[in-house]
């Protein structure tokens, strides 16, 4: 049984059925709302997702702050998002790209990465004003064994648009 990881835009009209994005290689992945359909003769269904850029980091927000282990799929999705390829992740966590290649094939558990792989994507996603403060909170829970901080309504509105996760995680 997998959680699904559910996204929709504040105050938009539901989709009579929820949309799986298989795109972004998260297989649990679904949208709530956000999404327009519309059938082209020449090309068939076309699919329009409103502000993708704003969706991806909802998606990566949500990842860095759950409190399960970061999966190997997840792994992929959050260095691509920083547009990094293994070998610079590898050079950031201080492995070899191999062992990088491993985590996001689930061969072998990230382990202390895991924090740092967060830490990085906050930082690469934060606007400047808001890095001091959540470096501290972030290293504040570290030192605690708590889980990740939460970032503030204001600020991931601002870093998402109008995206969010639903708060209840379901079986898909």
């Amino acid at each position: 049984m997998t959680d699904r990881m559910s996204f929709h835009i504040k105050g938009a009209l539901r989709l009579a059925e929820p949309y799986h994005l298989a795109a972004v290689g998260l297989p649990s992945v679904v949208l709530l709302n956000g999404v327009t359909f519309a059938d082209d003769p020449e090309h068939g269904r076309l699919i329009t997702i409103a502000d993708l850029p704003g969706l991806h980091r909802a998606i990566g927000l949500h990842i860095v702050a759950k409190p399960e282990p970061i999966t190997g799929d997840e792994l992929r999705f959050i260095r691509k998002q920083m547009r990094m390829t293994q070998e610079a992740l590898a050079l950031r966590l201080r492995v070899d790209a191999q062992t990088v290649a491993n985590y996001e094939k689930g061969k072998t558990h990230m382990g202390a990465a895991d924090a740092t792989v967060r830490l990085l994507y906050a930082l690469h996603v934060l606007p400047p004003e808001a890095k001091p403060e959540f470096v501290r909170a972030f290293m504040d829970a570290i030192a605690a064994l708590l889980p990740a901080p939460v970032m503030p309504e204001a600020l991931t509105r601002k870093l998402t648009g109008d995206w969010c996760a639903d708060k209840v995680l379901q079986a898909a």
